[in-house]
């Protein structure tokens, strides 16, 4: 039992052997009925996760993607003796990252246009990112996304442009993630039930 989580949400997770699973299922399910227990399922949690700006390995990242590029760089440590690809790491220690991973929220003026993963970025006419991550955030009522792009588009505040369905364009603004609770209070027991409660 490790109290953890992707989703930015109070959470455990339970790892047991395969065979154990169904019986601990149901008997989870048998005595969380009192306090509302509910199963969800992986397209709430790939929202959950987007809304707390958490990176899925594989759909925010490729082969190439560095941990500087995608933010992630709290992550790494580069005083180890040893880990794969740390000379590579060092190779490219002080130059500048070829694009970051941001955050945006989508105009709402193009919500009915939302881009979808893979659509570009276009910076100066030119392709500056992608689209990795979007969706309709039920807890901002907003088009949230993640993309990279060029590092003078990285600061929040800053606007971009992204070709949509069609080539039509349409626009966004880099902000900070996670998208809401920074102070990560829905992960801590006491301060969730008060505000469930609220």
């Amino acid at each position: 039992l490790m109290r953890v989580g992707f989703v930015g949400e109070l959470g455990y997770e339970i790892h047991a052997p395969a065979a154990d699973t169904p019986r601990l299922w149901d008997a989870l399910f048998r005595e969380g009925q009192a306090a509302g227990i509910q199963a969800f399922g992986v397209e709430a949690q790939r929202l959950l996760r987007l809304e707390k700006g958490h990176v899925i390995l594989g759909q925010d990242t490729d082969g190439l993607t560095t941990p500087v590029e995608a933010s992630l760089e709290w992550a790494v440590r580069m005083d180890k003796p040893f880990f794969i690809g740390q000379r590579s790491l060092q190779a490219m220690a002080g130059r500048p990252p070829r694009h970051r991973l941001v955050g945006f929220l989508l105009d709402a003026a193009d919500a009915e246009h939302a881009p979808s993963e893979c659509h570009l970025v276009i910076h100066r006419g030119e392709i500056g990112g992608r689209v990795t991550s979007i969706a309709h955030s039920r807890t901002l009522n907003q088009v949230i996304g993640l993309a990279y792009v060029p590092p003078a588009l990285s600061t929040p505040g800053s606007r971009l442009e992204i070709r949509s369905e069609g080539g039509r364009m349409v626009r966004a603004e880099v902000v900070k993630t996670p998208f809401y609770d920074p102070e990560g209070r829905r992960q801590k027991v006491g301060e969730h039930a008060a505000e469930d409660s609220a």
